[in-house]
């Protein structure tokens, strides 16, 4: 396990990752696959109270809301942008926390499923996991979910040779943890489990440069590159991945891990 984020070298405090991109993550970042949803609705037993961790804008949070109904939902977020966005949206029974996954704001036992989506990756997991051992009631689940572009279509792979090459430091696979073998090591954890559900995410140019505009590593890139140079670049990449409509049809799964704690 990591003792610290990864991308350490760009970002001295994760909490300011997104600050000033929250406007674009809402609007142009996929949601998850619904399949994965209604699986983790079957799976997590009798949910009366939950915990959506570095939640963003609260993408992963509102489809939880609705894979939950009746359920207390937490959102908790470390970066002030995301959570002013999150707030703003008024959405109905979702409450709103600013606190970092490491450290969380919950009593002991407080709640029967954790969540993580497009997150993990920059948390300090160790102590990540000790907090849902400790907010979580005894056979609570923890869910990891990831969307990830798969990486043998050709699509990706474009896309990934773009990035790194408009983003110095970018190095693809960095989401690539075994969070299934993580958990195996963690005595308190159980009945460990993953599952993949393939989709496709399917944008219009416009939206997609919106996504590219949404990435920590867009933000990254403009320490180098102006921002119509970055968009350029990404566009000129992946146009001949276009159909006869202009649409990028880009091959995704949502990977879910999950574990009963105690």
């Amino acid at each position: 396990m990591t003792g610290g984020h990864l991308w350490a070298d760009r970002w001295k405090d994760t909490g300011e990752v997104f600050e000033g991109l929250s406007r674009d993550y809402d609007r142009y970042r996929p949601s998850y696959s619904a399949c994965c949803l209604d699986w983790l609705g079957a799976s997590a037993g009798a949910v009366r109270r939950l915990a959506d961790v570095a939640s963003g804008t609260g993408i992963l949070t509102r489809q939880l809301r609705r894979a939950f109904p009746g359920a207390l939902v937490f959102g908790v977020e470390a970066g002030r942008g995301m959570l002013e966005a999150a707030a703003a949206r008024r959405t109905p029974d979702l409450h709103w926390l600013g606190a970092r996954a490491e450290a969380l704001p919950l009593a002991e036992g407080a709640v029967d499923l954790v969540t993580a989506g497009q997150a993990v990756h920059w948390f300090d997991r160790e102590r990540f996991y000790a907090e849902c051992g400790r907010v979580l009631r005894p056979g609570g689940m923890l869910a990891i979910l990831n969307n990830n572009r798969i990486g043998e279509s050709p699509v990706a792979e474009t896309f990934e040779t773009a990035l790194e090459a408009v983003s110095p430091g970018y190095r693809r696979g960095y989401r690539t943890i075994d969070t299934q073998g993580e958990l195996d090591s963690i005595p308190a954890a159980r009945h460990v489990t993953r599952r993949s559900f393939a989709w496709s995410w399917d944008r219009t140019f416009g939206e997609f440069l919106g996504y590219v505009r949404s990435m920590s590593h867009f933000r990254a890139a403009l320490r180098f590159h102006a921002e119509e140079e970055i968009l350029a670049a990404m566009h000129d990449a992946m146009a001949p991945h276009a159909d006869a409509d202009g649409i990028l049809r880009i091959p995704y799964e949502t990977e879910a891990t999950t574990a009963l704690f105690g």
